[in-house]
């Protein structure tokens, strides 16, 4: 699924580019499916990223499109949702914790020794 993030981000910043018609269906399928994905997955535990992508399913919803019809809004979200995904990929990646180092107790105990001691 976390590949599936990436290839939806590309997707978003491809369809920057003046393309045909049907691109544009595809991006919008892909990226409706993926946020849903999101949805599902983030539905109890953040409450961002359900609200985040719970907005772009609906606005890249494919059964009953938006349509703004210039294509300057069309970049700024399509940019805005590609950094979105991305940066959501990147709070799935996790971070390296850095080992802390062993303290070794230097503190002298006295072992109690008994009198009596059987030695072989």
């Amino acid at each position: 699924m976390k590949y599936l993030i990436i290839i939806a981000a590309i997707c978003c910043f491809i369809g920057i580019i003046d393309l045909p018609f049907g691109y544009y269906t595809f991006l919008r399928g892909i990226v409706s499916v993926m946020a849903l994905i999101i949805i599902f997955n983030e539905f109890r535990s953040r409450r961002f990223w359900f609200i985040a992508f719970a907005l772009i399913f609906i606005l890249f919803n494919p059964i009953i499109p938006i349509y703004f019809y210039l294509k300057p809004f069309w970049i700024i979200i399509d940019i805005i949702v590609g950094l979105l995904f991305l940066y959501y990929f990147s709070t799935l990646i996790p971070r390296k914790k850095t080992k802390e180092p062993e303290i070794i107790n230097t503190k002298h105990e006295e072992i109690p020794r008994t009198r009596d001691r059987i030695i072989k």
